[in-house]
């Protein structure tokens, strides 16, 4: 069991959240140019005078347009977006205000009661402006301009005439972060830089502290910072007196004498707070805290070292793409992706692709034990000197905002699968240098430039989509050979184009299904023979969206969890890779799906049946006990071992058993496995459809009620043992009562997903507290019906 540490971070400072009350204006103009900050429209929506009671009202996080689960089109949302916030200014007025976006998608003008207060390019990183000279007691006004358009010169984007499907993920647009007003003295702590040093030596083990102190005025003042450890007690403090000047001041302390600390760990995630205080003479004190990490991650030519200890990389991909709402989703929802990684998939690594991603799925990974590849926006491109700057202050920024994580041990210092640009790549690698010298820099390469001498950064990263075409027709994916001058990382592999069909949907027949899970087992025990490759992360954890290349109806379907976060089949090898200590896995790498024989029922899958049905002569189950044993039609089948033979390297070897089948048959299967002697786990599959339910089941069963919170619910069609279908061609309707909101459509069709799926449910409203009852109906099926509790904040 992981241990798993929840620790508060962040300034300490009055700070109200304004994610309810926003209102919604609508698409302004397509037409407008890309510099059209100054032109008369914009000053008239700045304007708080501005009749906006027919605007609607939205709360934040916000996509600008529509989305269904499937084909998005980015017509929809590239266009220039109006919103408005009013809000009324604090009773007692801090010394100095700034309002705080975590991220709009891709540029934003900001004004407040019609003052400009500036404009921040990039759609994935947090900015902040200073408000405490145009606040006013009474109505405030702060609105906010969008600018939705894809052929901004701004990364990953590319200038015009390329579009939106020129890149490899959708990107839409909208205020998907959390905005906040936050209220600090006019000395305060902007930002602290907490770099453990020497952690593997008790007797040398510090925090190196750079505290950023803002000062309105010459003051001289004590700087304190302390370490505080999971119990809340104080392990260790350092201060300082220094007289600081107008602006931002840079004061370094070292905490020293912090021997006892416990490690962070993937196994052992311990958190620790550094709580940073100025107390200037004659004012206010004011805190900032921020969680750190006790680790030493060290990448050699023969692998990725944690503590001391060689640990593989063994991970995936991440795209922040959710169905029906974009980027745009709260924080639960984000860390739920952190929890799958972590403890479905036992991935130990992922890559944030190919942007820097929501904070909550980050505090997440710190706090589960999963490393982070974090990655500046950016695709298979460099532009100008303007777009090269943008990628410059990207990732200067994503350093500033992550760089006290401990899970954070890779900065990609190359943008995404970009060709060789030696001066600009050697100017990134010191900007990172400069900004946090304690991890190691990489950047994916991919096709010809597996071998280029121009490679500028520590570790080097390869896309590696080889394959190896067998006898029979069908390929295997492959790994090249490392190089022997870097330590070496495969950022990703496998993908859909390995597939018979290309595409690893679900719904397809077990064969794909299971060529999907054979294909990670191959290149994880090729990586897994030789030491000098550090790790393999899959392409991808999650299906997500785009209109680029191969897609089924705009999603591309290379994940191991399908976009509504449902483990496919085909994740049936990750799903194993773990110890039986830890958890007992059963996995079959196909869906158990008898044909419908002779009759036609509401909501069954009524294709005409073929000569055999089944998984086929060699069908793959994935489990980490000792042997299984197969129960076909109530009679033993088999008797079945993991393939060691054939996949030495993995930590769980597929197994194979013949599992075909004419189509009159219906048997059950059962599968057991056993570890020594001791039955450890059972799986029992019908072979009968007339059984069958509707399930939903939520991922929580508590929201808090502040109008942004929001839960997943899954749901599927299930055999009388509780195992999912692979296929339906059910039509559900869907219905809320009580307060709370579909996430979602009002009918959900089983047929495009493979017999599963998901919508989610947010609270309706602040402090609107209660049972939330969601309907799914049936005309075969019949009514299903959850409740969620919405709890006042």
């Amino acid at each position: 069991m992981l241990k798993r540490t929840v620790l508060d971070h962040g300034p300490v400072a009055t700070r109200r959240q304004l994610n309810t009350g926003w209102l919604f204006g609508g698409a302004v103009s397509r037409a407008l140019p890309l510099d059209w900050d100054d032109a008369p429209l914009a000053a008239d929506l700045a304007d708080p005078a501005l009749d906006d009671s027919g605007y609607e009202e939205v709360t934040l996080p916000h996509a600008v347009a529509p989305l269904s689960w499937r084909q998005w089109d980015p017509a929809t949302w590239e266009h220039v977006w109006s919103y408005r916030r009013h809000f009324d200014a604090p009773v007692a007025p801090a010394d100095r205000s700034f309002v705080d976006f975590e991220a709009v998608n891709v540029a934003a003008t900001v004004t407040l009661n019609g003052h400009r207060l500036g404009r921040h390019f990039g759609g994935y990183l947090p900015f902040s402006f200073e408000v405490t000279e145009h606040l006013r007691a009474g109505d405030n006004v702060l609105a906010v301009l969008v600018d939705a358009r894809f052929n901004l010169n701004v990364p990953p984007n590319l200038p015009a005439p390329a579009r939106s499907e020129d890149i490899d993920f959708w990107q839409p647009g909208g205020i998907h972060g959390t905005v906040t007003l936050r209220a600090v003295p006019g000395t305060f702590v902007s930002d602290v830089s907490a770099v453990p040093r020497d952690v593997l030596d008790p007797d040398r083990r510090r925090v190196e502290i750079t505290a950023f102190v803002d000062a309105r005025d010459h003051v001289d003042s004590r700087i304190l910072t302390e370490l505080v450890g999971p119990d809340g007690a104080t392990v260790a403090s350092a201060d300082v007196t220094a007289t600081l000047s107008p602006g931002v001041n840079e004061v370094p302390l070292s905490i020293n004498d912090v021997g006892s600390v416990a490690l962070w760990d993937v196994e052992s995630p311990t958190l620790y707070r550094a709580i940073t205080s100025v107390c200037p003479d004659g004012g206010e004190p004011h805190a900032h805290r921020t969680r750190i990490g006790f680790r030493e991650a060290r990448f050699e030519r023969d692998g990725f070292f944690l503590n001391g200890r060689r640990l593989y990389l063994f991970g995936a991909n991440r795209h922040q793409h959710f169905p029906f709402a974009g980027f745009a989703m709260p924080s639960r929802v984000q860390r739920k992706d952190a929890e799958l990684l972590r403890d479905t998939l036992n991935c130990v690594m992922v890559r944030c692709s190919h942007y820097p991603q929501s904070s909550a799925f980050l505090d997440a990974c710190d706090e589960l034990g999963l490393l982070v590849w974090e990655e500046p926006p950016g695709w298979q491109y460099v532009g100008d000197a303007e777009w090269r700057q943008r990628a410059k202050d990207d990732i200067a920024a994503m350093i500033v905002r992550d760089r006290n994580r401990p899970s954070v041990i890779v900065w990609a210092a190359r943008l995404n699968e970009t060709y060789d640009h030696p001066d600009f790549y050697a100017e990134t690698e010191a900007l990172v240098r400069s900004l946090d010298d304690s991890r190691a820099t990489s950047g994916t390469t991919h096709g010809q430039y597996h071998d280029t001498p121009d490679y500028q950064h520590e570790v080097f990263a390869y896309d590696d989509y080889s394959i190896h075409d067998l006898p029979n027709g069908d390929h295997c994916p492959t790994l090249l050979p490392p190089r022997d001058d870097f330590p070496y990382l495969i950022g990703e592999t496998v993908t859909s184009w390995s597939s018979p069909t290309r595409l690893y949907r679900r719904a397809q027949r077990p064969e794909v299904q299971q060529h999907q899970a054979m294909d990670y087992a191959h290149v994880h025990n090729k990586a897994r023979s030789d030491a000098r490759y550090s790790g393999v992360l899959a392409w991808s954890a999650i299906d997500y969206h785009a209109g680029h290349v191969v897609n089924h109806r705009g999603v591309k379907t290379s994940g191991l969890l399908d976009t509504f976060r449902v483990p496919k089949p085909g994740a049936a090898m990750y799903r194993a890779q773990v110890d039986p200590s830890r958890r007992v896995v059963l996995e079959p790498a196909f869906t158990w799906d008898p044909p419908v024989d002779g009759q036609t029922r509401p909501g069954l899958d009524n294709r005409t049946p073929e000569a055999d049905w089944g998984p086929g002569e060699n069908a793959v189950v994935f489990s980490n006990c000792d042997r299984l044993e197969v129960t076909l039609g109530g009679r033993h089948h088999a008797t079945v071992f993991p393939d060691t033979t054939a996949f030495p390297h993995l930590v769980t070897a597929p197994s194979f058993v013949d599992l075909r089948l004419p189509h009159r048959n219906t048997a059950d299967l059962v599968l057991d496995g056993y570890i020594g002697a001791r039955l450890a786990i059972s799986r029992r599959f019908s072979g009968r459809r007339d059984h069958d339910v509707l399930s939903v089941v939520a991922d929580d069963a508590r929201i808090t009620a502040d109008a942004v919170d929001t839960t997943r619910v899954e749901l599927s069609i299930r055999d009388e043992f509780g195992e999912a279908r692979g296929r339906s061609e059910a039509r559900i309707t869907l219905e809320v009562d009580g307060p709370g909101v579909l996430v979602g459509e009002p009918f959900f069709d089983f047929a495009e997903t493979g017999a599963v799926g998901a919508v989610w449910i947010r609270s309706r409203g602040y402090n609107e507290s209660g049972l939330v009852t969601l309907r799914a109906s049936h005309q075969h099926f019949g009514s299903v019906a959850l409740q969620i509790n919405a709890v006042a904040p």
